[in-house]
């Protein structure tokens, strides 16, 4: 009788801890939102544009500042990066996809600054919104943004699978797809808090402490997963 009361002594710790490890992944619920997204397959010219739509909901009592500046390594995982989120693609016998890396690079600064005019123009008509230069070339809401206790918040942006055109030389990454199989994506943020304080600015900084907010530090990822429809 007492070698089971030691047993039950023991063994509650441990299924304590469990549900601790439990609630704290649900902190952050990220969801996307689209039905499916589409991509022609390997070796087509042609590109599709898909406008990926996703919420985060705070499950949480506590301020959280999302960093996207990661720098731990483990944080830095490769996927269809864009906008401050990994897209990671997997077919059905949950292999993930191998992502190709191409980057836009301009020779000065004047084609620089036209480059990056034109890339917040076509992002706006991508996404239906005519006014739009302002927004695009100011706005990091994508990247580093506050999310208080029960909020949620939506977000969206374009992409294309398949290749990044000219207009996605800042994207680093873009997947290969068979026609004759099926693929599933899911999306994932990166927040780091190792190293905040010295990659933040006094504003930003200042704002977290005085309302007294924590920077959230691993990886967020969607719960569920979108199918991907190969065109013809």
């Amino acid at each position: 009788m007492k070698k089971l009361n030691k047993f039950i002594i023991l063994a509650l710790p441990i299924l304590f801890l469990g549900c601790q490890k439990t609630e704290k992944s649900n902190t952050l619920e990220l969801t996307l939102l689209n039905d499916t997204i589409v991509s022609f397959p390997k070796g087509s010219n042609k590109d599709s544009i898909n406008i990926i739509k996703y919420s985060l909901k705070n499950n949480s009592n506590q301020i959280y500042f999302i960093n996207n500046l990661t720098e731990q390594q483990s944080l830095s995982k490769t996927g269809i990066y864009k906008n401050g989120t990994n897209l990671f693609v997997y077919n059905t016998k949950n292999v993930q996809s191998n992502y190709e890396v191409k980057r836009h690079i301009e020779e000065n600064a004047e084609d620089c600054v036209h480059f990056m005019m034109e890339d917040f123009t076509i992002n706006g008509s991508r996404l239906g919104y005519r006014h739009n230069l302002k927004y695009f070339g100011l706005n990091k809401r994508n990247n580093m943004f506050f999310i208080h206790p029960n909020e949620t918040v939506f977000f969206e942006y374009s992409l294309n699978l398949n290749k990044p055109i000219d207009y996605d030389g800042v994207r680093s990454g873009f997947v290969n797809l068979n026609a004759n199989e099926k693929y599933y994506c899911k999306l994932a943020i990166a927040s780091d808090s190792s190293n905040y304080k010295y990659v933040l600015t006094r504003d930003i900084l200042e704002t977290i402490k005085q309302n007294n907010a924590k920077v959230y530090n691993g990886v967020i990822e969607s719960k569920n997963k979108v199918p991907i429809k190969v065109l013809d």
